[in-house]
């Protein structure tokens, strides 16, 4: 089961804070991130909106960055997320 979220701010949150991006597609001009439904997730997702998250803003900056290339890269219906993958260890 996914969580799934057209907040390109919170999914980069996700992403920086260790949390896998299972997949994302095109819902009209919106672009849904997906990931994997655990309570650590909902608990993070609970901290963002509480506005007591805590990131490193240089990792986070990389991140929206990689976010952006997802979203505006040729093909947007990718489920195969290796190339993300390959960024995120960049990262890492």
């Amino acid at each position: 089961m996914y969580y799934e979220t057209s907040d390109f701010n919170l999914a980069g949150y996700l992403y920086a804070t260790g949390f896998k991006l299972a997949a994302h597609r095109v819902d009209g001009p919106q672009t849904i991130f997906c990931f994997d439904k655990t309570d650590t997730l909902l608990q993070n997702v609970e901290n963002y909106f509480n506005l007591s998250a805590m990131i490193n803003p240089l990792r986070y900056g990389s991140v929206l960055k990689i976010m952006k290339n997802i979203i505006y890269q040729k093909d947007n219906n990718y489920y195969d997320n290796k190339r993300m993958f390959n960024q995120q260890r960049k990262i890492n």
